[in-house]
């Protein structure tokens, strides 16, 4: 049976969904701070939506790149 890979952070072991999920986030913010910059954020429909799924997308391409192949 497969199990979750883990990260080990300060000597305490995370699965490995927490950094993706942190990494998400700071990945939206940063499209969120480009969109304002380039003057394109206020045009965007339902905005909490679209930046809820962009963290989600990011989170789950970051767990993909970073881990598809860690084992434990």
């Amino acid at each position: 049976m497969e199990t979750a890979p883990i990260v080990v952070f300060a000597g305490s072991y995370f699965p490995a969904w927490i950094p993706s999920v942190m990494l998400g986030m700071v990945l939206a913010g940063l499209v969120y701070a480009l969109l304002v910059w380039a003057d394109v954020a206020r045009s965007i429909p339902l905005p909490g939506v679209f930046y809820l799924l962009l963290s989600a997308l990011a989170a789950m391409g970051l767990w993909q790149l970073l881990f598809a192949r860690a084992t434990i």
